[in-house]
């Protein structure tokens, strides 16, 4: 698998933080799947998912198979510790305080939010879609570090590849939810007959709201729908599209 089948974050590596964010090439999985996706129980076999992420874990220099949980389009937490499964508990944000030990979430045009406090040795990956953005899933994930030792002035963030304005087209319900969801946030809801969001900038502000530094926060501003040569995405595909991981873990030398 080359670099290519996923981008890591340089903030987060500055940092000393393995946090990364896959793309569809560099794995086994057959169309619609093709190549590398991450969910089971989506049509593609569980054996072509389970060996797509054996690859990323020795590619991507990871140090074992990460966290995940049941995504729910909600602002529910999950501590973990010890070696990476799929809980069967719903959450959409996944932090952990031990090194060596990633979690990950799930995507296909929802925002992956990776967070850390190196210093404090806390990581975390968050789930946002418009539902998860209205819960404040970003504003969430950090008040969970902050309750567990982490400085506001050390957080780092990482928001990776998802559907943008260009593409996220919303209804009125979203249009409203999402305007009002945080100070400030309808200046990134936009159009007259048609609505489109900006789900890169709303969490953007949450963050900067909840009092993390401009220069801590990234964007990594791709939208998953138009570039359907490097990404998945449930707008442009449906149900059988692969899913993509966001994936942060605090590496630390026996």
């Amino acid at each position: 698998m080359p670099d290519s089948s996923f981008i890591r974050s340089s903030l987060l590596e500055k940092h000393g933080v393995n946090g990364l964010f896959t793309r569809r090439s560099g794995g086994i999985s057959p169309p619609p799947f093709d190549s590398q996706n991450f969910a089971y129980g989506l049509g593609d076999p569980d054996a072509n998912v389970d060996c797509n992420l054996n690859r990323l874990i020795k590619q991507a220099g990871l140090s074992g198979h990460p966290h995940q949980a049941v995504q729910i389009h909600a602002a529910d937490a999950l501590y973990c510790s010890g070696s990476g499964s799929m809980h069967e508990q719903p959450a959409d944000i996944l932090l952990t305080d031990q090194c060596n030990t990633p979690v990950a979430v799930r995507t296909a045009d929802c925002l992956p939010i990776l967070l850390a406090d190196p210093q404090a040795g806390i990581v975390v990956a968050a789930h946002a879609g418009w539902r998860g953005t209205v819960a404040q899933v970003a504003a969430k994930a950090v008040s969970q570090m902050l309750d567990r030792g982490a400085d506001i002035e050390h957080i780092v963030a990482s928001l990776g590849p998802c559907i943008g304005p260009c593409c996220f087209a919303i209804g009125e319900e979203a249009a409203l939810a999402l305007s009002h969801c945080c100070h400030g946030a309808a200046r990134f809801v936009s159009g007259s007959e048609q609505k489109h969001a900006d789900l890169w900038q709303i969490n953007r502000l949450q963050l900067l709201q909840k009092g993390l530094k401009q220069a801590h926060i990234e964007l990594f501003r791709v939208c998953t729908c138009c570039n359907a040569d490097s990404f998945f995405s449930y707008r442009r595909n449906g149900r059988h599209s692969g899913r993509h991981l966001g994936v942060v873990e605090l590496s630390c030398k026996p």
